[in-house]
């Protein structure tokens, strides 16, 4: 998947839709927000410091659990060779030494700010006093050269605590809009310590360098309290690249508990250890220790581990780590994704991996989670427990949706249902993967998501009728499908269906008829004496929906005038249905 310039400007546009009052260059900047430093929409925003444009100061965010405060200013250029001036760059860097500046000189500047950068000002420098690191981002769809990022990391470094800045430029732009995308959020500068461990003799850092594919890795021991504490800092979103969530109490995950509790100078021996990739990463000494400062990592396997070890006390654990550096090409990383895939794919085997799993991160999973977001869905697309999708998505009201079962309703609606019946996991290897999702249209999948939960609710009670409700699935979207390539119909019938409306008691009517024409087509087709099959082996049989069809239009089917009856209706006070857009 490449990206450009154009994408996201089309991205600003559609925050904008969803937020009328940011003007371009601030909907830039919560954009850049949510890639980067914050989870939530509704921190964001508060983030943001509106239009007022005091001191080129256009978000300060306060991360309590990290401890750390950001200070963003964004360009939102529309040619991506713009050159940005030194002086803009320098002068949004002097910002970082004045937290440490003396009273006077802190006034003189309150006395220019808008009161409310003013108050988030004031809060910063409390926060910076208090030991909070600060980290300021120049964020630009322009150009900065080397000299001026250079001399701007030289102006930082002069400030009397613990200060950054980091420029974000066109290339960077599109890296960081690439993983936005793929819902891999970015994840802060992490520093791992590497363990020495007394009497344990240690042979140091295995350093690995590709010259042909330009890769470089380094193996080595992280204490477990450490490996854990990196979730504490950064969240889910260290996980992001992960083709699972976390499974929770798992037989592996509880025999990993029980060796920290009972065997912890083991559990080095014991578990296969992390492996994370990432963009950056150099090994330095620091305060005395050898550390590996690692840009945008990403836990691609040992997610259960991590969170295991931050879920105990692991003070004398140990863990086996390895870092993989990959190169990337702004624009187009084709080579990037394939290696960290084939990582991801060969590095996850503790766990049983599914078919499903292995799709995951593929690009329309993540388009279809922040598309059905916007809807007022949560889409599931990794496998993990309901506690922690409920606990990762933040905001409660939503509806759920699990991948597999999207799929079987796609599925159902366009294919054989016997393949739907053979389970859920062959709807997402070959041939049918692609054509399951094979649309960039949210109405594509909800409304035959929301068919489905129609035809269930008619099942429901009725043992037989669960044995055939595919082919009753597969049936209704023949009958009514068309109709849902107009958005209206879509919109209503989705509406109706959200809400329980009364407007659907037609449907469930046709819906009942067609139960009971498919339960009459199995007893004329199921054969006598002991070879008469089964309901639900019957109704494993392939073609099958071919052969209900011809049943269905036969003069042996007594039900096909009530239900288009009932369909009419159903069609009638859908229409009627006033919503708003």
């Amino acid at each position: 998947m490449k990206v450009s310039i154009k994408d996201v400007m089309n991205e600003i546009k559609d925050i904008r839709k969803r937020n009328h009052k940011l003007k371009d260059d601030s909907a830039f900047v919560f954009w850049f927000l949510l890639a980067f430093i914050v989870d939530l929409e509704e921190l964001a925003k508060k983030a943001l410091t509106g239009d007022t444009s005091d001191k080129n100061i256009d978000a300060i965010f306060i991360d309590d659990k990290a401890r750390q405060v950001s200070v963003v200013q964004g360009k939102l250029r529309q040619l991506s060779d713009h050159n940005e001036k030194r002086n803009d760059v320098i002068s949004f860097v002097d910002l970082g030494l004045l937290p440490w500046e003396d009273q006077k000189v802190l006034e003189s500047f309150y006395s220019k700010l808008d009161p409310l950068v003013k108050q988030k000002f004031e809060e910063l420098v409390r926060c910076v006093h208090e030991k909070y690191e600060l980290k300021l981002f120049y964020v630009t769809t322009g150009k900065v050269s080397k000299a001026i990022i250079n001399e701007a990391q030289a102006r930082i470094a002069e400030a009397e605590g613990k200060a950054s800045i980091s420029i974000f430029d066109h290339n960077e732009i599109m890296i960081l809009f690439k993983d936005y995308l793929l819902s891999a959020p970015a994840v802060h500068t992490l520093t791992l310590r590497i363990v020495s461990e007394g009497t344990i003799q240690h042979e140091g850092v295995i350093h690995r360098f590709d010259p042909e594919r330009k890769t470089e890795s380094w193996v080595f021991t992280m204490s477990g309290e450490d490996v854990g504490n990196m979730f504490a800092q950064e969240g889910v979103r260290l996980f992001a690249r992960n083709i699972r969530g976390y499974l929770g109490d798992t037989e592996i995950n509880e025999s990993m508990a029980e060796t920290i509790k009972q065997e912890p100078h083991n559990f080095w021996y014991y578990n296969n250890g992390v492996t994370m990739v990432c963009n950056d990463a150099k090994q330095v000494r620091e305060g005395g220790e050898d550390v590996l400062i690692v840009e945008r990592g990403q836990v691609i396997n040992g997610q259960q581990t991590t969170r295991t070890l931050h879920n105990a006390d692991s003070t004398n654990t140990s863990v086996l780590v390895k870092i993989v550096k990959i190169p990337r090409t702004p624009g187009d990383d084709e080579a990037y994704d394939q290696l960290v895939n084939a990582i991801v794919r060969s590095t996850n085997w503790q766990n049983y991996i599914s078919p499903s799993d292995l799709v995951s991160n593929d690009y329309i999973q993540s388009f279809l989670e922040k598309e059905l977001r916007k809807r007022g869905y949560q889409y599931i697309r990794k496998r993990m427990t309901k506690a922690e999708a409920k606990a990762q998505f933040g905001i409660q009201g939503y509806y759920q949706i699990d991948k597999r079962e999207l799929a079987q309703a796609v599925g159902a609606c366009l294919f054989d249902p016997a393949v739907v019946r053979r389970g859920k996991e062959g709807l997402f290897e070959d041939p049918y993967y692609k054509s399951v999702f094979s649309s960039h249209s949210p109405s594509f999948y909800l409304s035959k998501y929301w068919l489905m939960k129609q035809v269930q609710n008619a099942a429901w009670g009725y043992p037989e009728r669960a044995y055939a409700k595919w082919v009753v699935l597969n049936s209704i979207w023949g009958l009514i499908g068309n109709e849902f390539d107009s958005a209206n119909f879509e919109k209503r019938f989705r509406f109706a269906c959200e809400c329980k409306l009364h407007e659907l008691s037609s449907l469930h009517n046709a819906l009942n008829d067609i139960f009971k024409a498919a339960l009459k087509f199995y007893r004329s087709k199921r054969g006598k004496g002991e070879k008469a099959k089964d309901v639900s082996s019957f109704f494993q049989l392939t073609q099958l929906h071919i052969q209900f069809r011809q049943f269905w239009n036969s003069k042996a089917n007594p039900y096909r005038q009530k239900v288009e009856t009932n369909i009419e209706k159903f069609k009638e006070q859908l229409n009627d249905l006033e919503i708003e857009d």
